[in-house]
């Protein structure tokens, strides 16, 4: 996983994050829960990072498995600073 461009779900709780981790892993995706970005306030503080293309299908997936999330962001750096932008999905 790209570690300057990656994508992250938010969750209202951290059951609900480490629900999703284990759902995601079983899937065969590569994952990880940490902190949230200081760029976003929402839920419980930790997010799970995934590759950004895959992030609208891995959101697709746990809310078909009805595990409850808020949203998916595109996190990236340019020249040391951090960037995050809502996605769409």
């Amino acid at each position: 996983m790209n570690r300057k461009h990656y994508g992250v779900i938010t969750f209202p709780t951290s059951q609900a994050a480490a629900a999703a981790e284990a759902q995601v892993k079983a899937a065969g995706y590569e994952c990880r829960l940490i902190p949230m970005p200081e760029q976003i306030s929402a839920g419980c503080g930790l997010v799970l990072q995934v590759s950004v293309e895959q992030t609208l299908d891995i959101q697709k997936q746990l809310r078909d498995r009805q595990i409850s999330l808020e949203g998916s962001y595109e996190v990236w750096f340019e020249n040391r600073k951090k960037f995050v932008q809502k996605m769409e999905g």
